[in-house]
């Protein structure tokens, strides 16, 4: 512990890397030490009901935990046929970077269950993109993913799907209302528009973001009760960003993307259309933009409306984040004669525009789109890297 306390910060998030490494490397094999319990039936041996009784006794495990491990065993580790005949593991890419000690086991939990639902052939590109990112990140490339293989939808001449359901619940209890909404994500991203810039807390503000959204959610009931059809957001009525792919507009397939990382069947961007408040963001095939909506105030929304159809949200690798969550980060400084324009700006969430301007990660635009590279102690070559969450 003295050297540890005498040791550099480099130095000790190095040795970290390499106990964390050591750590899912142990894990890895006690999944193979499951996996072999399961495939010799040895609950059924014991006198047990399953492995996860088994574990409950012998282990002292959660039950939630057990089948978790017994999940990930049955994916990652090969199995025998009743002839003794080996069967590959399902799994072969996440069990060999799990081996190797480069992947967690919440990572294995995330692709194990993205790949259920993605073609064999996916694992190589989700097994690369964990081995740079967090779990959570992970699943969000994993949806992303498999929306890009089936992204075109039902064909244009097929029946108009189901208007989806909006149900609200109200009850009055000890003297409060309480509410609770399960609404189509059209309804919800309006609903967003309206909440989040009521409830951005003000300088010495300490409510928590419940509160502050409660109390946002009562100003615009206040608001529509004197509201009248009169315009209630800065001046302006409320705003939706509905980005579209321009050939996709054109044939009636596919979807649209909402500011808030949601998409729109086609079919339903039609109707909102006709709605003022909603501003669509015409792309072309390379994402070129064609046609930014004309309702504008001043230079800056306008601006803002190029970033979102272009960056999509947080455009830092790996990040979630939509539009409504971000800032324009100047990536020239303006101190430093950097320009108020697209090619000088990109969309970061509040963690990741301090990232930008606290630590070592640059950035720099490659190809009309922002890049990123990483800190040397990150990747000694400081490769630049995307987020190939926003790539589509």
């Amino acid at each position: 512990m003295t050297a540890l306390g005498l040791s550099t910060p480099l130095e000790l998030l190095d040795e970290l890397r390499r106990k964390v490494r050591a750590l899912n490397q142990l894990q890895f094999q006690v999944l193979q030490l499951i996996g072999a319990l399961d495939q010799q039936g040895a609950a059924e041996a014991l006198g047990y009901k399953d492995l996860v009784e088994v574990f409950k006794h012998a282990l002292r495990w959660d039950p939630k935990v057990s089948r978790r491990k017994v999940k990930q065993a049955q994916a990652l580790c090969p199995s025998i046929t009743p002839t003794g005949s080996p069967i590959a593991p399902a799994l072969p890419g996440v069990a060999a970077a799990m081996a190797e000690g480069e992947l967690s086991e919440d990572h294995v939990e995330v692709l194990a269950e993205a790949m259920a639902g993605l073609p064999s052939v996916a694992e190589e590109h989700v097994v690369g993109y964990a081995l740079q990112h967090e779990p959570r990140s992970a699943k969000a490339f994993c949806k992303e993913l498999a929306y890009r293989l089936d992204q075109d939808g039902p064909e244009p001449r097929e029946p108009e799907p189901i208007q989806p359901r909006n149900s609200l619940r109200r009850q009055w209890k000890g003297g409060r209302y309480l509410l609770s909404a399960d609404l189509d994500a059209e309804t919800g991203a309006k609903l967003d528009a309206l909440i989040d810039p009521l409830a951005k807390p003000e300088p010495g503000d300490l409510r928590m973001a419940p509160e502050r959204e409660g109390d946002a959610l009562c100003e615009v009931v206040d608001l529509a009760l004197r509201g009248s059809g009169d315009r209630i957001h800065g001046g302006d009525r409320v705003q939706l960003t509905v980005t579209v792919d321009y050939d996709k507009l054109r044939e009636g397939i596919g979807t649209a993307l909402l500011d808030n990382g949601d998409r729109l069947p086609m079919s339903r961007v039609r109707r909102i259309a006709c709605d003022a408040a909603v501003i669509p963001a015409v792309l072309g095939s390379r994402s070129q933009i064609y046609d930014v909506g004309r309702k504008t105030r001043t230079i800056n929304a306008g601006l803002r409306r190029v970033l979102v159809a272009r960056d999509k949200g947080c455009a830092f690798p790996g990040c979630t984040r939509p539009p409504k969550h971000c800032e324009a980060h100047h990536i020239r400084f303006w101190a430093d004669g950097g320009e108020t324009n697209a090619a000088n700006l990109v969309l970061l969430c509040r963690r990741h525009h301090d990232l930008a301007h606290h630590s070592q990660w640059q950035i720099q635009m490659f190809e009309g789109r922002p890049a990123f590279r990483p800190p040397a102690f990150i990747d000694p070559l400081r490769r630049p890297r995307t987020n190939e969450i926003r790539a589509a």
